[in-house]
């Protein structure tokens, strides 16, 4: 028997360039090359192929790049009525019309698609979406909420809710939505973090700490290491609290809060060497900065350096001339100094600017007891008495 021969004739097979793979390859490559015009024409072209067929991925590239009309001129072509993906189409559509800025349109879209799938939480999103964008915020939140309740496992829904609420000043109602967040990822930094700021919010002290904590055990920054600082000073454990300052500041030197909150504890512990050399680097990074240079002449106050701190707390009232604290503690300054006639000019100025200055008053009946003008002092007594 002989053997069968090949045959001569070449089988016809599709060219691999003109298949939907190479054509959706060809699209990917464009993209991650930042061609994003090519990509587009490459997804319309594939949308072009589709015989009418939903091509959820091209749609939801287009979407991703903002070709929000392109996206719209195919969906716009499907019989939604008759389609048995109704539902999505009419959300895609929702989602260009809300990238082009019809929010009544991606309204109405969004609530077609909500009728046939009301279970759908990504649908209650972009309903919330709309809400939001027409500053109707507390129907937004029942849209999320209702959200949450179709995907009750997605922490990302109550991360937003409670975003908005935070906004709001809804504090409790948002702690609540980050105690979800916690539960749902309990290893997740960022929920911790804004779960702390509520009880801040709520001065739940002793809860942030403990948030704070956990957030920074998860992964957080050397700026939350400086907030779990504060909560352990508010709450007195000082050791604790200075232990974190000096973190913050060994990974990065020039945190500009944990020098200054670092100063006043030293300062409030009467160190006031330790408080200077951290003032002195606050002073540095931010020279402009009337408070630091207020709190620098505070310290040197207490080191018996009266007249080196007068000209730190007039190169603050340079930058803030009607700051009633500097005002004040100038005027301290130079009752040290005194110069009887400089502070009164200086109190005089800070009672115009606050009336009601309890301390100002007894500090100026103070100074007129140290003049010898008794009457004067008296009244001045008097009306510190009436402002206590």
């Amino acid at each position: 028997m002989g053997v069968p021969l090949a045959s001569n004739v070449k089988q016809k097979r599709p060219s691999l360039k003109k298949t939907y793979l190479w054509n959706s390859m060809q699209a990917k490559w464009h993209f991650l090359m930042g061609k994003t015009d090519l990509a587009i024409q490459e997804w319309i072209d594939l949308l072009k192929q589709s015989g009418g067929k939903l091509k959820r991925n091209e749609i939801e590239q287009l979407i991703k790049v903002q070709a929000f009309q392109e996206a719209r001129d195919y969906l716009e072509t499907l019989d939604r009525k008759e389609h048995e993906e109704s539902a999505l189409i009419s959300s895609l559509l929702a989602r260009c019309y809300l990238g082009q800025g019809l929010i009544v349109q991606a309204k109405s879209a969004i609530e077609e698609a909500i009728k046939l799938k009301p279970q759908n939480g990504g649908y209650w999103e972009i309903l919330a979406d709309c809400h939001l964008e027409q500053g109707d915020w507390k129907e937004g939140v029942k849209a999320l909420d209702k959200s949450c309740r179709a995907e009750p496992k997605n922490a990302v829904i109550y991360y937003r809710l409670g975003i908005i609420y935070a906004y709001h000043e809804e504090y409790q109602e948002a702690l609540r939505c980050f105690q979800g967040c916690c539960q749902l990822e309990p290893r997740e930094s960022s929920y911790w973090e804004v779960k702390g700021e509520m009880h801040l919010k709520l001065e739940q002290l002793s809860d942030a700490c403990y948030s704070f904590d956990r957030a920074l055990r998860y992964g957080g920054t050397p700026d939350l290491a400086a907030r779990l600082a504060y909560c352990y000073i508010q709450t007195g454990q000082i050791k604790k609290g200075i232990q974190y300052y000096k973190f913050t500041l060994k990974y990065e030197p020039d945190h500009y809060d944990s020098l200054s909150n670092l100063a006043a504890v030293y300062q409030n512990q009467g160190q006031t060497q330790e408080a200077l050399n951290l003032l002195d680097r606050a002073i540095k990074i931010y020279p402009q900065d009337p408070i630091i240079l207020n709190n620098f002449a505070f310290t040197l106050v207490h080191q018996g350096k009266a007249r080196r701190a007068a000209e730190y707390y007039n190169k603050a009232l340079e930058l803030s001339p009607d700051h009633p604290l500097i005002l004040y503690n100038l005027s301290v300054c130079l009752t040290r100094k005194g110069n009887w006639q400089e502070c009164i000019d200086s109190l005089n100025k800070l009672i115009e600017i606050d009336p009601n200055h309890s301390a100002g008053w007894a500090l100026l009946g103070n100074v007129y007891d140290q003049m010898n003008q008794y009457d004067t002092a008296v009244d001045c007594y008097n009306k510190a008495l009436k402002l206590a």
